[in-house]
């Protein structure tokens, strides 16, 4: 079982406009709601094409949004493990003006998570996890989280065999780090939290670092570098794969579709490493060819034969 955290969800809400304007009442052509938050970004890539892996997203939902979420959830036969909170689950609104290429993101403040609803919640995700599952931990910890809460859950977990994915950044990567994950995926920036100081101008400052000591505990380091492609280690091997240019419509989550495709393929084992990565990649690239958080079999198909794989070490 893939066990995905999610506590801070919300509806997303995407409305597509035309000439998006100040002052005037802007009517959109086009709408459409998702449950949302990360893991459910995630769970949306692990979903797509034929093999899946079982999995569920651990969440806190409130109020008549909450119910709402949880029929979202269900209409993709998403698992819910859920804990209920006494607020409103919130809504986040992406508007998209399709004609002038720009996105503006309106997204709510959440509930405020206190001492017994963290405690409730992760009590409840401690008592799911079972020996050799996989926990997957992707953004930014909630506002009431402690820095090393993923440490903190890592240390409970001792002895269970129990597979980590981080995707964070700041304090919390860094304790995350301490608990030797199996796999870490971040951003160029987010690099710079992990090891402060350390320039990264140039390919080969990321390859020196897949090479030190900080990365070698780390069996798949992945880092994401934009325009630029990707950078990885996959166990001792570290290759460079990027993409042709592409027009992008929203690239929201497509992090989120990165990772999704990673997870699931890594479970599954059916492929080589590499071809895992180009999975992940052709997940995010496809997602940000569409208006929605979604893709399309011939343009995931289009793009794994386009990525470009350099095997640097």
């Amino acid at each position: 079982m893939i066990h995905l955290i999610c506590p801070n969800p919300a509806i997303d809400r995407t409305l597509l406009t035309e000439n998006f304007t100040a002052e005037v009442p802007n009517r959109p052509y086009e709408v459409k709601e998702f449950a949302g938050g990360k893991s459910f970004n995630v769970a949306y890539a692990m979903d797509f094409e034929d093999s899946t892996v079982p999995y569920c997203i651990h969440t806190i939902l409130g109020g008549r949004n909450g119910d709402y979420l949880k029929e979202l959830a269900l209409k993709r036969a998403i698992q819910l493990e859920t804990t209920t909170v006494d607020v409103n689950t919130r809504y986040c609104n992406i508007i998209v003006d399709t004609k002038n290429d720009k996105i503006y993101p309106v997204y709510e403040n959440s509930f405020v998570l206190d001492t017994y609803l963290l405690n409730k919640f992760t009590q409840q995700l401690l008592q799911s996890i079972q020996p050799n599952d996989t926990v997957v931990f992707s953004g930014s910890l909630m506002k009431g989280m402690p820095a090393d809460y993923i440490n903190q859950i890592q240390n409970q977990l001792i002895g269970k065999n129990i597979h980590f994915f981080i995707d964070t950044s700041g304090t919390a990567l860094i304790e995350a780090y301490k608990g030797t994950p199996d796999v870490i995926k971040i951003n160029n920036e987010e690099l710079c939290d992990l090891v402060p100081g350390q320039p990264f101008n140039e390919l080969d400052d990321y390859i020196q670092f897949l090479k030190s000591k900080t990365a070698e505990a780390i069996p798949y380091f992945i880092i994401t570098l934009g325009a630029k492609g990707v950078v990885a280690k996959l166990n001792k091997q570290i290759y460079h794969l990027f993409v042709p240019p592409i027009k992008a419509k929203n690239p929201i989550a497509c992090g989120d579709f990165f990772l999704g495709g990673l997870v699931k393929y890594l479970t599954l084992g059916q492929l080589d490493d590499i071809d895992v990565l180009k999975k992940a990649i052709s997940y995010s690239t496809a997602n940000a060819l569409n208006w929605f958080p979604e893709m399309k079999q011939d343009d995931i198909d289009y793009i794994q034969q386009h990525i470009i794989v350099e095997h640097l070490s």
